[in-house]
């Protein structure tokens, strides 16, 4: 652990991912919920609301656990951009926000530890677009960037802070829940050596994840 990152706030941390996974698992689990209550109130008739609700309620629990196994759990593999595409789409932005792949480099398969931190920066990215629109990720398996364009688009301060050199550790304990990504992309990106910044442009800087001689 760096500076101002103590054993107690390690703890916090475990504290936050886990609220973290809570809240993003509580939706589809709540249209679940409503939908069996709807199937008792229809008293056993045939109920083709309720069953569509359950049905769709059981398949985003499925995506987001999968999104949240590779976020959080311990690395299983490479990723291609088209598993990386299978897992983001339709489970980050609540459904408002469009994950572009095809700028990446043909064929870009990214290690084990880089592919947590493709995964966290279209989650950060996302937060990042308030009313929606689209990310796009540009580059190759060891540099690359994401660019998101829309409305109201802003990298939110939990991000800005840890790039500003808050400590990820502390910065997460901070901003609770709602804050853990950027700082959690932070801690990714040190154990897969890449160096996260913002680089300004036309429009809203983009964010590059790239080697430290890079």
């Amino acid at each position: 652990m760096g500076g101002g990152e103590t054993p107690r706030a390690a703890q916090r941390f475990a504290e936050v991912v886990a609220a973290r996974l809570c809240h993003d698992i509580s939706g589809p689990l709540s249209i679940i919920a409503n939908a069996v209550e709807l199937a008792r109130q229809e008293g056993g008739r045939e109920g083709g609301e309720a069953i569509g609700l359950m049905a769709e309620g059981a398949c985003e629990v499925a995506a987001r656990v999968k999104l949240l196994r590779s976020l959080f759990g311990p690395p299983s593999g490479p990723l291609s951009a088209e598993e990386v595409g299978a897992l983001v789409r339709g489970t980050i932005g609540s459904g408002r926000v469009e994950v572009d792949l095809s700028p990446l480099a043909p064929g870009t398969v990214f290690r084990p530890e880089t592919g947590r931190v493709v995964l966290a920066s279209l989650v950060v990215a996302a937060e990042a677009l308030p009313r929606g629109g689209t990310v796009r990720l540009h580059g190759g398996a060891e540099d690359f960037a994401v660019v998101i364009e829309g409305q109201n688009a802003a990298w939110p301060a939990h991000l800005t802070a840890v790039l500003g050199g808050a400590a990820p550790l502390d910065a997460a304990v901070a901003g609770g829940p709602r804050g853990l990504m950027g700082p959690y992309l932070a801690l990714l990106a040190r154990e897969a050596g890449l160096v996260p910044s913002l680089l300004m442009g036309a429009g809203t800087p983009l964010l590059r994840l790239a080697g430290a001689a890079g």
